[in-house]
């Protein structure tokens, strides 16, 4: 405990992000893993969170919206990646990426605490991000190459009126902007 409070740390998140990416993986229930996860943490603030976010979900919340309950404790990159795994279905993934980063980090300081007086550059947290990034961007463009293939071919066939670019183009343009609006819609929730 700190002066400010009851805390949790970095290994213990890492300890809960890596069970709750297990049983996530074997494809147990959301609120038997939350119950499973108070059962097995010593840390009696981690206990009344689990509980909490368990009485959320039960209410119909997000994962991420019951976590982002808890800025003392899970940071707004922790709460990010969650609802990142909930939006692309990849939740046991996400929170074994969570546990990694978790694991790597340095001391015992929440990550939440110390980016309120740090400031510096996180390259774990950056790195996760870029990969997300990387990927989003990998598929954009697999997408848009299958799209100008499919015309190239339909083209070729006969299939496909008109000038071949403008359409090329138009059909990258909509596979980008349906991207785009996708990344959107789930920065917002």
């Amino acid at each position: 405990m700190t002066e400010n409070g009851p805390t949790v740390t970095n290994p213990e998140i890492a300890a809960m992000c890596r069970q709750f990416s297990s049983l996530a993986h074997a494809e147990v229930n959301i609120l038997d893993i939350l119950e499973a996860l108070r059962a097995q943490t010593s840390n009696n603030h981690l206990r009344e969170i689990l509980d909490s976010v368990r009485e959320d979900l039960e209410m119909g919340r997000t994962l991420a919206t019951a976590f982002s309950r808890y800025p003392q404790t899970f940071s707004p990159f922790f709460i990010s990646m969650v609802r990142q795994g909930e939006l692309e279905g990849g939740l046991d993934t996400i929170l074994a990426e969570l546990a990694t980063h978790y694991e790597s980090r340095l001391d015992d300081t929440p990550d939440a605490l110390r980016r309120r007086g740090a400031g510096l550059f996180d390259i774990e947290s950056a790195t996760v991000l870029m990969r997300w990034m990387l990927t989003w961007i990998a598929a954009l463009l697999a997408a848009c190459a299958l799209g100008a293939g499919a015309l190239i071919y339909a083209h070729s066939l006969g299939a496909a009126p008109g000038n071949l670019a403008a359409n090329i183009l138009i059909v990258s343009a909509v596979i980008v902007l349906l991207g785009v609006v996708i990344l959107a819609r789930g920065k917002r929730r």
